[in-house]
């Protein structure tokens, strides 16, 4: 967990015996109602081992050796 998602869940890292991404979400939502509303909006990133997943993809299969990070999108800033 990254940025304000870090804060919602107060810990860098969560340990969930999941199977596929979307269940790893379904999972996170029931146990963090903050983070229903942002997982819900798709207003965030997901690396499985450092690879970017599509929004599309959250089917994916997961290993128990897998990795997932979940980065809320950045917006703002100047040029």
């Amino acid at each position: 967990m990254y940025g304000s998602l870090r804060a919602i869940v107060n810990r860098d890292e969560i340990v969930l015996d999941v199977s596929r991404l979307d269940e790893l979400l379904k999972v996170l939502r029931e146990k963090h109602s903050e983070l229903a509303e942002v997982i819900k909006s798709e207003n965030f990133i997901v690396l499985v081992n450092e690879k970017p997943v599509p929004i599309g993809r959250l089917d994916l299969e997961l290993s128990s050796e897998d990795s997932v990070d979940i980065l809320p999108v950045v917006s703002g800033g100047c040029l």
